[in-house]
């Protein structure tokens, strides 16, 4: 039988009486050692790979513990080969949770994701693949031929000096109201989503939505905020390995 690892917390608390089953149906139960706990649940092999509704059974059981103290959220797939190993997590990586949960506390995180507008013309030449520009023997010197060469590849790399001043715009006209910040860049061969995260005080979530809700970035520019939610993207999930 293994385990799936929810989030790590402080105290010997237990699950809340109205807490929503775990992936699978499966009850969630806690696990303390040294003052700090886990929140886990067996897994059946059928859910190692996980669909919409196991994902969203796992968000909803670290919401719960979320809402009434702080927490380190695991990303989905933290399995555990037995409860022992669970403990020994807790009681290796004491300190550095302890660590976490201070730098942690008091905090949740807000999202705000920007779809990006690639649809016009010049964008689109600049987003394709282009071979460099051979010799051009009729430059008048080696410093015209460089200079020409230095302006075509600043021309290539328009998109992502635009996404990195509307990166700088956002995050300057939200200072002051977070205390830390991540930026998730898009692949354009997939997604022209750009992602950016911060860590907010809980008491300042209201100033933030404010102050998000007038950004008035580019018109071709559409922005979706999100949160508050457990701070997944300041987190590292903790390693399971076979030493522990």
């Amino acid at each position: 039988m293994s385990y799936l690892l929810y989030c790590i917390f402080r105290g010997p608390a237990q699950p809340s009486p109205g807490m929503p089953p775990g992936v699978g149906g499966k009850p969630v139960f806690v696990l303390s050692q040294n003052g700090l706990s886990a929140g886990l649940s067996e897994l059946a092999e059928s859910d190692l790979v996980p669909g919409i509704s196991q994902i969203l059974a796992y968000e909803a059981v670290i919401d719960d513990f979320y809402r009434d103290r702080t927490v380190i959220p695991v990303r989905y797939g933290c399995q555990l080969e037995d409860t022992s190993v669970a403990l020994r997590l807790l009681e290796r990586h004491r300190d550095e949770y302890a660590a976490l949960l201070a730098e942690l506390e008091g905090m949740t995180e807000m999202g705000i994701h920007v779809l990006l507008d690639r649809s016009g013309p010049e964008t689109e030449s600049d987003a394709g693949p282009v071979s460099p520009q051979p010799f051009c023997p009729l430059c008048e010197s080696g410093a015209a031929y460089l200079a020409a060469q230095r302006q075509h590849y600043l021309g290539l790399d328009r998109a992502a000096l635009d996404e990195r001043l509307l990166v700088d715009e956002l995050w300057g006209s939200l200072a002051g109201l977070y205390v830390r910040r991540k930026v998730e860049l898009p692949d354009f061969a997939r997604s022209r989503l750009l992602s950016l995260y911060f860590l907010v005080p809980r008491a300042s979530v209201e100033s933030f939505r404010r102050a998000a809700r007038h950004l008035r970035p580019k018109e071709s520019i559409k922005l979706l905020l999100s949160g508050p939610w457990p701070p997944y993207n300041f987190v590292a999930s903790p390693e399971t390995r076979t030493d522990i």
